[in-house]
């Protein structure tokens, strides 16, 4: 079938293909200044088209990644911003302590004001934690680090918490693994701090001070003791001793002290407290009235010492040991009730010691702790255990007494005593040798036998006998001089002697040819005169002053026992009642060689990297950029500030919190400096990455996109080359039509 019937001639056969042709190229045209792209499909230009869409979809998929390299900066911004705050806490620590060194001081005040300090500080330590857990931001935590963590293991911190004394035992700052041995020792003897000592005797007037004794394993401390003294010149003077929350006050009187000075002595403070301290000193009422500045009042505070100690040795180290040592003073070292802390670089052992028990997990060399009690020189050395011991975790007593005929006036001791021992299960009493020892049996040790040294000084309280040579006991005469020859004089009466005190009683004798005069002293300001006869005659003296005022005696004389116109002497050694020695106390503790444990520190938490931020940095995720998370905790794996040492107790504890503090803060400027170089380097790529989209889209662009002048001057050319083929075709036709005409 032909294409088409009707037969056109050649010239309108070419002005319509020439009109098909235009149109069609007038319609391309427009739609390219339509779409504004001269390749609209892969019909226009395959090559270009699949080009220019490759590029775009790159484009597209960078401006996606975009998004994302945005999140990324916005997470170590905030990160950036936990940094900031983290060393705001950093400076305020510091300035904690700062002010701690400003009351170094060993007064209650000042070691309670650093305490609070250090609890601050611990605070700020927490809150340091808290804030860099709060720096989160779409799940990730750049400032919690790879969550390493090591501490002590449960098992070696609950053997630790067995020994006697110790609780609530823990290990911070862990750095690295470590193992810590823990050993405990000292027999509770007390002491004192020499300087406090002086400090007192100048400050308060009073001579010989000494503090001393032996810790109860019950009712010990190591609190210290205070001294308060009220009293204005020319008046009575009160001391009141403190320990803890116990108090004991004396007041001496201006008539006891001019007594005393009459015979050439001083008064005397003694006490024992339930606790073993033992205080003793002097009291001369001139030496505390000529102390300037008093105004009758006064307070002295004397830091106590006690002989137990709790050291460690890390093992894994270089074998350092650390002794926080309850002889140390205020600021060395010393060990204290509460918590306890020991500083290696590993790491802080950390314990609550129990003041009151920690002695009964020391070493001993036997299994009785020495004595205690104001009768404690009656017991030398430490008390020996018969058979397999006595019974352990006890208190045990001592009480000694003795009567005035059986003191020696030669060596200031008694010949004998008794002396009753009282422990679990009642008491037994025995008369003592004075340089033996006995065996206390069964009433009194619960079936086993404990053995006491005994001392052959004599007991606390008695005074020497001085000023005579008599080599017997009590009642014995000496006779001096041609007045009385003889032994027809005796000394029949005597009572009324102070308590506690040796005496020599010293008679003058002066005759005459029918009389006699008898002129007693008695060596502490007493004195009395009796007027006679030379025959036998019985003599009565009551003394006037002094300690002994209102004792009486009698003289029983012989026939021609005096001499007329002579003089002599005649002395006697007597003693008051005995009532001195107190009770001597000891603890009875179990034998061993003090205990010991190992605080083991470990692993317990392997390192990830799920905090770290990974940033993909081009569209095939070939290009990358990983931040580390940074710890910017307290703990040892991060900053490594530890909570503070001891409350502050000594320098050197504020020390270390200064230096973990100091290095803290470099720590942290190099988390902030990692943080900022990733910060930069992903800022830097974000504005590459935008710049280059620009890039490839401009790219894709100049590929399919028209040129506006172009496409409309090529639109103009076409719609006249329409309008001339129109014509064209009309000229053709009219050939057609003059055919017509000739019909």
């Amino acid at each position: 079938m032909p294409t088409n019937d009707i037969q056109l001639t050649a010239g309108i056969r070419n002005n319509l293909l020439l009109l098909q042709f235009t149109s069609e190229r007038i319609d391309r045209t427009q739609q390219r200044l339509a779409t504004g792209n001269k390749i609209n499909s892969a019909i226009d230009g395959a090559v270009a088209f699949f080009a220019s869409k490759g590029l775009n979809r790159r484009a597209d998929d960078l401006s996606q990644l975009k998004d994302s390299i945005g999140q990324s900066i916005s997470t170590i911004k905030a990160a950036d911003t936990g940094v900031t705050s983290i060393e705001k806490m950093l400076d305020q620590a510091k300035g904690l302590i700062t002010s701690a060194y400003g009351s170094l001081g060993k007064d209650a005040p000042s070691v309670a004001l650093r305490k609070s300090l250090s609890e601050q500080f611990n605070n700020l330590l927490r809150q340091i934690d808290k804030q860099a857990g709060d720096a989160t931001y779409q799940g990730k935590n750049l400032l919690l680090g790879s969550g390493l963590r090591l501490d002590a293991t449960s098992s070696s911190k609950s053997a630790t918490n067995a020994i006697i004394g110790i609780s609530n035992t823990r290990v911070t700052n862990v750095v690295s693994a470590d193992d810590y041995v823990v050993d405990i020792s000292g027999d509770g003897a007390i002491s004192s701090d020499a300087s406090d000592i002086a400090n007192a005797e100048r400050d308060r007037g009073i001579q010989n001070l000494t503090i001393s004794g032996f810790a109860s394993k019950t009712l010990g401390n190591f609190d210290s003791v205070v001294i308060k003294y009220a009293g204005g010149k020319g008046k009575d003077k009160t001391f009141t001793i403190t320990e803890g929350s116990i108090a004991v006050t004396k007041t001496f009187t201006t008539e006891q002290w001019d007594n005393a000075k009459a015979t050439g002595r001083l008064l005397n403070f003694d006490h024992q407290f339930a606790s073993g301290t033992h205080i003793n000193f002097d009291v001369d009422f001139d030496e505390i009235d000529d102390v300037p500045d008093t105004a009758g009042v006064g307070t002295s505070v004397i830091e106590k010492n006690v002989n137990v100690s709790v050291s460690t040795t890390n093992l894994n180290g270089i074998g350092q040991r650390i002794e926080r040592s309850a002889l140390n003073q205020s600021g060395q070292q010393k060990l204290a009730n509460g918590e306890n802390a020991w500083a290696y670089d590993s790491g802080t052992p950390r314990m609550t010691v129990d003041e009151r028990t920690i002695l009964q997990a020391a070493a001993y060399s036997a299994t009785a702790g020495l004595a205690y009690g104001r009768a404690s020189d009656a017991i030398v050395g430490t008390p020996t255990i018969g058979a397999s011991g006595i019974a352990n975790d006890f208190s045990y007593s001592l009480t000694a007494s003795a009567t005035a005929a059986d003191f020696n006036f030669v060596t200031g001791t008694f010949g004998s005593y008794a002396a009753t021992l009282v422990g679990p299960n009642g008491g037994v009493t025995t008369t003592v040798s004075v340089n033996g020892s006995y065996t206390f049996s069964a009433a009194a040790d619960n079936t086993e036998n404990v053995t006491l040294d005994l001392q052959t000084p004599g007991f606390q309280g008695i005074v020497r006998a001085t000023g005579s040579s008599a080599g017997a006991a009590n009642g014995t005469e000496q006779a001096l001089g041609a007045a009385l020859p003889g032994t027809g004089v005796s000394l029949s009466t005597l009572s009324g002697l102070a308590d506690n005190l040796a005496h020599t009683l010293t008679f003058d004798i002066d005759t005459t040819a029918s009389a006699s005069t008898f002129s007693l002293s008695d060596g502490y300001g007493g004195t009395a005169t009796v007027t006679g006869t030379l025959g036998s005659q019985v003599l009565s003296f009551t003394i006037t002053g002094g300690v002994n005022s209102g004792a009486t005696m009698t003289l029983t004389l012989a026939s021609n026992a005096l001499v007329a116109n002579s003089e002599g002497t005649v002395k006697y050694n007597a003693i008051g009642d005995f009532t001195a020695p107190d009770q001597a106390l000891f603890d009875v503790r179990a034998a061993q060689t003090g205990q010991t444990s190992t605080i083991e520190t470990v692993q317990v938490t392997d390192g990830n990297d799920s905090n770290n931020l990974t940033v993909q940095l081009n569209e095939t995720n070939t290009s990358q950029v990983t931040v580390v998370s940074q710890n910017v905790q307290t703990d040892g794996q991060g900053l490594a500030v530890d909570f503070a040492q001891n409350a502050w107790r000594d320098r050197a504890d504020i020390d270390s919190a200064l230096a973990s503090i100091e290095s803290a803060k470099l720590r942290l400027r190099g988390a902030a400096s990692s943080l900022s170089n990733n910060l930069d380097i992903i800022t830097t790529r974000l504005n590459f990455t935008n710049e280059f989209i620009n890039v490839l889209a401009e790219g894709a662009n100049k590929l399919v996109q028209a040129d506006q002048n172009e496409e409309g001057a090529n639109l103009l050319q076409l719609q006249t080359r329409q309008q001339l083929g129109t014509i064209s075709l009309s000229l053709a036709n009219q050939a057609q039509q003059a055919i017509l005409r000739l019909f």
